[in-house]
């Protein structure tokens, strides 16, 4: 009797094992995204919204941005983009993915599209726009919101 017990704990701790890993691992699978080349440039979905885009740039917007009003967090070096509006400087407190390192690299010439973003990655920068036309440029000299 002792040994099937012992099957059916180890059975328990290897499914329970089994399932946290996945339900650790589901939320960040989730995330879309990617990086540039120069891996200075980082975007993807915010708050796992397809309904939003967020772009973090590690070398800061150039030139430096006035603090968005009501913003108590950092800022100069996002930029946020929803389906249908205009591109704005982001607030924020933490990074746009989890690991930026291991998101998947956007070739220069290449484009992404994920929802109502469509982003093209040219060794002058980057260009991310919405559905409605709205969007912005960045890169390590300068940004604009198109």
């Amino acid at each position: 009797m002792i040994k099937p017990m012992r099957y059916l704990l180890a059975a328990g701790a290897l499914a329970l094992t089994f399932l946290t890993g996945s339900a650790l691992a589901s939320p960040s699978a989730a995330l879309k995204g990617f990086q540039t080349p120069s891996h200075n440039i980082v975007c993807g979905d915010y708050n796992g919204s397809p309904a939003w885009l967020r772009c973090d740039i590690t070398s800061g917007l150039k030139p430096k941005p006035a603090r968005p009003k009501g913003c108590e967090f950092d800022f100069g070096g996002t930029l946020t983009l929803s389906a249908k509006g205009k591109a704005r400087i982001g607030c924020v407190s933490d990074v746009v993915l989890p690991d930026p390192s291991k998101a998947p690299i956007l070739a220069y010439g290449k484009t992404w599209r994920y929802g109502p973003f469509t982003c093209s990655s040219a060794k002058t920068g980057l260009t991310c726009r919405n559905k409605a036309g709205h969007g912005f440029f960045l890169s390590r000299e300068r940004w604009t919101c198109l």
